[in-house]
C-alpha cells in the first residue's frame, strides 16, 4: 500500500511511520475532501488547485506543534546570536517565499531537496555552519527514522538542533545517519560555545514547554 500523504510504501496501513507520527505531533490532518496536508491550512493543495485560485494558498489554521516548533527554532537563533554568531534563516520559505506553495512539484530529487533545506546558517570567525532545528517533546529524535520514508536527508554537513523541554543538543546530519546520537551543546567540539549562556536558554525551553 502507498501513504497517503506522501505516497510512499506504507505496507498495509494507510499512513508510511514517519507521516503516522507526524499526525500524531499534529503536523499533518485530514481536508474535509478526505486527502491528508499539512495542518496549517483550512485544505489540501488539491481542493485549493480546484477552487482555481490564482493567490497562494494562506496558512490559516495553527497548530500547537506548529508554534512550539517556530518557537524552538526562535530560541536556537537568539541563543546563537548571544553567543557571537551571525544567525541567517535560510529555509525555503525564507530565501524564496511563497515558492514551495506555488510552483514546487510534490514529487522529485530537487522538490526533496528544497524542501530539506536547514533553518539557519550560522557564522562566526571562519566558521560557517547549516542549522537544522526539530523541537521534540518526547527528547527523541531518531534521524534514520524519520528519513526512512521520507527520502535520504541531503545536507550531510549540516547540524540538527534538538530542543526539548529541558535541553538543547545537537549532532551533525552525517553522524546520525550513521547511529550516531546527539551530544550537549556545549560539549560539541565543532562549536564555540557558552555554558551560561545555553543554560539560561534552557531555562526558557523549561519555561514555554515544561508542561509539554
Amino acid at each position: 500500500m502507498r501513504c497517503r500523504n506522501c505516497d510512499n510504501e506504507s505496507g498495509e496501513y494507510e499512513l508510511c511511520k514517519p507521516c503516522y507520527y507526524d499526525l500524531k505531533e499534529g503536523l499533518i490532518d485530514k481536508c474535509k475532501c478526505g486527502r491528508y496536508k499539512d495542518s496549517e491550512y483550512s485544505i489540501c493543495y488539491e481542493c485549493h488547485k480546484e477552487l482555481k485560485s490564482e493567490n497562494p494558498r494562506k496558512k490559516i489554521k495553527i497548530t500547537d506543534s506548529y508554534l512550539k516548533g517556530r518557537l524552538a527554532e526562535a530560541i536556537v537563533e537568539e541563543m546563537f546570536f548571544a553567543m557571537g554568531y551571525m544567525v541567517y534563516r535560510f529555509g525555503v520559505e525564507n530565501t524564496v517565499p511563497g515558492f514551495i506553495n506555488r510552483y514546487l512539484p510534490k514529487k522529485g530529487d530537487v522538490a526533496e531537496q528544497v524542501r530539506k533545506m536547514p533553518d539557519f546558517i550560522v557564522v562566526r570567525d571562519s566558521q560557517i555552519a547549516l542549522l537544522e532545528v526539530k523541537y521534540r517533546s518526547s527528547g527523541e529524535f531518531d534521524f534514520n527514522d524519520f528519513y526512512s520514508k521520507k527520502g535520504e536527508y541531503p545536507y550531510k554537513n549540516a547540524y540538527f538542533v534538538l530542543v526539548t523541554p529541558n535541553q538543547i543538543k545537537i549532532q551533525k546530519a552525517l553522524e546520525l545517519e550513521n547511529g550516531r546520537g546527539f551530544v550537549y551543546l556545549h560539549d560539541h567540539p565543532d562549536f564555540e560555545t557558552d555554558k551560561e549562556i545555553i543554560l539560561r536558554y534552557i531555562e526558557y525551553c523549561k519555561k514555554f514547554f515544561g508542561n509539554r
